[in-house]
């Protein structure tokens, strides 16, 4: 009985470091280090002006644009895993409603911390904000665990909107860093 005493706080101090992994930003950066990475993905996942190319994106007459971007988006999840961040942001969307959309990806960094890969996998529809934070959160996890997301694009969804893009014409060009159409 004695050893049984014994064993219950080791065991309980175990179960309690099974618990889940927090997504949230906060807990592993700074409020400074957030907003160092925002800007280092705002250029691909922010609203570009009219007209640019990728490349273009990048030009320093651009950047009070992207700093304008920068603040409309929120970092609401983040991820490390193998030298690889998860992310997802989500902004304000157009609509009558308050109403936002959340975009989910992927980004590896190379040694002097430059985009060496990035991926976006997901951009939900537009959402009232407690049932974006739901779905988008479930898709964002199903995403850092490897596992397809192809049941909650809208073809597949059974009239539940989850996932705008990509779909049957919209694809995400590695490549090129933006989305497309077939």
């Amino acid at each position: 009985m004695n050893s049984l005493k014994q064993l219950i706080p080791l065991i309980l101090i175990i179960v309690a470091g099974c618990g889940p992994v927090s997504y949230k930003p906060g807990d592993k950066l700074t409020q400074k280090e957030q907003e160092d990475f925002k800007w280092k993905i705002i250029h691909y996942v922010g609203r570009s002006p009219d007209g640019l190319t990728v490349q273009e994106r990048f030009y320093p007459q651009y950047d009070s644009h992207y700093l304008d971007q920068q603040a409309l988006h929120s970092l609401d999840a983040w991820y490390e895993k193998n030298g690889t961040v998860y992310f997802m942001v989500s902004r304000r969307a157009p609509s009558l409603f308050e109403k936002r959309v959340a975009t989910g990806g992927l980004v590896k960094f190379d040694a002097d911390q430059n985009i060496e890969y990035y991926e976006e996998q997901f951009r939900t529809w537009k959402m009232v904000p407690d049932t974006l934070q739901k779905r988008s959160m479930f898709l964002f996890d199903l995403m850092v665990k490897g596992k397809p997301l192809e049941s909650y694009q809208t073809l597949n969804s059974n009239g539940i909107e989850y996932i705008e893009f990509p779909d049957e014409r919209t694809f995400f060009d590695i490549k090129e860093r933006t989305w497309k159409t077939r």
